[in-house]
């Protein structure tokens, strides 16, 4: 089994959506550190960034700890959301359904509301994947991903291009004999996926559009320690 993970991002870009579509699982990590201008609480729309309000938490927080207002919320996306993508091309097909989402905001929790965006992006992709949130890994780097792994008996992870820079830095991934795959997935645009569904005939093209494949990395095992 293929499972794909990433932090639960705030309408995140198509990388993320690509990664779920190829996935037999995704994994939604909320147990990772949350940063103040991370992307959880903001991504990119039209060339410009937009940004929702966070309640102020200690130094060091889990994404699973972030708070927000949801009025407020509720409020600024639908603004930044309406301001930016009224006049879109498809504005009309996929406008309301992302109003409705927005106004379907309640909860207090960060990490709820990028989730239930998440789900409703996921129906109107027409992605099947299941989405799921494992429990808090054991340890980091490659001790963290293995640990995740076991709990879906999965055999292979399909990570985005960012992660070679850890695992080459981290002797664990060969230690632990990882399988991992690359994502090919060539971004179109790095704009949130409102802008890949508002501006384009076929999303989902866009979504699964790929560089040339390099090969599958195979981290084999070695000696532990």
């Amino acid at each position: 089994m293929i499972i794909a993970g990433h932090q639960a991002d705030l309408l995140p870009y198509s990388g993320f959506w690509y990664k779920m579509a190829k996935a037999d699982l995704f994994d939604l990590r909320i147990f990772d550190p949350i940063h103040p201008r991370g992307f959880q609480r903001r991504v990119m729309m039209r060339g410009r960034w937009a940004s929702i309000p966070i309640v102020a938490g200690p130094a060091g927080s889990l994404i699973s700890e972030a708070r927000i207002l949801p009025r407020e919320t509720r409020e600024v996306l639908t603004s930044v959301v309406t301001e930016r993508y009224d006049d879109a091309k498809h504005w009309s097909r996929h406008g309301p359904a992302i109003l409705d989402m927005i106004d379907d905001i309640h909860t207090e929790h960060l990490w709820q509301l990028n989730l239930q965006l998440i789900l409703g992006i996921r129906e109107l992709l027409d992605i099947r994947t299941p989405v799921s949130i494992a429990r808090p890994p054991s340890g980091r780097g490659a001790a963290g991903l293995m640990s995740v792994m076991e709990q879906y008996n999965a055999t292979s992870y399909l990570s985005g291009t960012a992660g070679r820079a850890y695992v080459d830095a981290d002797e664990g991934y060969q230690d632990g004999g990882l399988e991992i795959t690359w994502s090919a997935h060539r971004a179109v645009t790095g704009d949130s996926i409102l802008s890949v569904l508002m501006d384009y005939d076929d999303p989902m093209a866009v979504v699964m559009a790929e560089e040339p494949r390099g090969p599958v990395r195979r981290v084999q095992p070695g000696v532990s320690a």
